[in-house]
């Protein structure tokens, strides 16, 4: 199984470029934060094959496992750090944005979940499984599973409902309503911990969510004094994995209290964004893959559910592979037809053709640039 990491690897290496001297200005773009998260939907993806073979003790698995074993949670931290640097960025740069969260970003990511929902629930009982009616209520609501993931579409939810309750009502500029947030967001990580207990994947990594949208805040700040300086920008990303370092060592001691992965969590997110200032990880298919997170997150399991019924999971190579290539094609259907429902629901603009533009026009003017965002 190491050869997949190894692909991986290979994968991230295809455009890779560095800046020594001024640094990557578009490193929090839609564009540069796609791919990374690209990356680690793929190792979400990895993870979630473990589940499914088992792997023998061999000198090509040990090193896909120990890997597996480091990342942990940790794998999902983009995923937070971003969308809650992007939040930031529409509060801040989109009058009245507020207004919008509660169909743009909840109702959007629920019915999305609801549809994903659905083709579980028909792919379960297609395969024998049977689930009770209440079951399938409570999983509406990611309180429950019919074979899919859960937590990390409530915890998401949860974010976005209180991100919408602050700053409804915020009339100060974004600082205060985002400390309001950050304190709100640390009572919903307590509360999960009393309620969850063990399930410690279902809070641990909540924080980089307000630590994204800090992010935003202090941006320009930072890349005042690291972006164009590569000594301070070292010793600001030395200091970051070494910290991050030295609480991962820590991890295995504290494990049952998981104390030290919360904030190993967001030290990992730090070193994200530092390492992205010098070092862009772009193409178009790591790309493709930040651009469906959603999809490739939710859906996956259904094809590792039907091969296993096929007992193609005896043969761990061929199942990750055929079980990846299914979810390609599955993600991207489901997102093609939720595009359109986008659209009718009025979430999502369609797309509008292009102007026709003469030879001699189109020498004189240059195409607008598009919106530097955050995922």
């Amino acid at each position: 199984m190491s050869v997949y990491i190894f692909a991986l690897l290979v994968l991230c290496l295809v455009g890779i470029k560095f800046s020594f001297k001024d640094g990557f200005e578009d490193y929090m773009s839609v564009q540069k934060t796609g791919s990374i998260k690209g990356i680690f939907v793929i190792i979400v993806f990895l993870s979630h094959i473990r589940q499914y073979v088992k792997l023998e003790k061999t000198a090509l698995n040990e090193p896909f496992t120990d890997f597996m074993l480091f990342l942990g949670q940790l794998m999902v931290v983009a995923f937070l750090f971003y969308s809650g640097y992007g939040v930031a960025l529409s509060l801040e740069k989109k009058p009245r944005y507020a207004l919008t969260i509660p169909k743009r970003r909840i109702f959007s990511v629920w019915y999305h979940f609801a549809f994903a929902i659905v083709i579980f629930f028909v792919v379960s009982r297609l395969l024998g499984t049977k689930y009770d009616f209440v079951r399938l209520l409570k999983s509406f609501v990611g309180l429950s599973a019919v074979g899919n993931s859960v937590w990390f579409i409530f915890t998401i939810l949860m974010l976005y409902a209180l991100t919408f309750l602050v700053f409804v009502f915020a009339k100060d500029k974004i600082v205060v309503p985002t400390a309001v947030f950050t304190v709100l967001a640390f009572a919903l990580m307590v509360g999960l911990r009393i309620l969850k207990g063990k399930e410690y994947w279902w809070y641990d990594t909540l924080m980089c969510y307000p630590l994204g949208m800090w992010y935003y805040i202090a941006k320009p700040t930072i890349d005042k004094y690291l972006l164009k300086d590569f000594s301070k920008w070292f010793s600001a990303a030395a200091i970051t994995v070494t910290v991050f370092g030295y609480l991962a060592y820590l991890l295995p001691i504290y494990h049952k209290m998981r104390k030290i992965f919360i904030p190993e969590a967001l030290v990992f997110a730090l070193v994200i964004a530092l390492v992205s200032m010098r070092v862009s990880v772009d193409n178009k298919v790591l790309r493709w893959f930040g651009k469906r997170v959603f999809s490739v997150y939710i859906l996956q399991r259904i094809p590792m559910m039907v091969f296993s019924k096929f007992n193609l999971n005896s043969k761990p190579v061929l199942f990750t592979l055929v079980c990846l290539v299914s979810t390609v094609i599955i993600a991207e259907l489901f997102d093609r037809l939720l595009d359109k429902c986008d659209i009718l629901l009025r979430i999502k603009k369609a797309p509008q053709k292009a102007p026709k533009v003469s030879k001699a026009k189109s020498a004189q003017t240059a195409p607008e640039a598009p919106e530097n965002q955050g995922g």
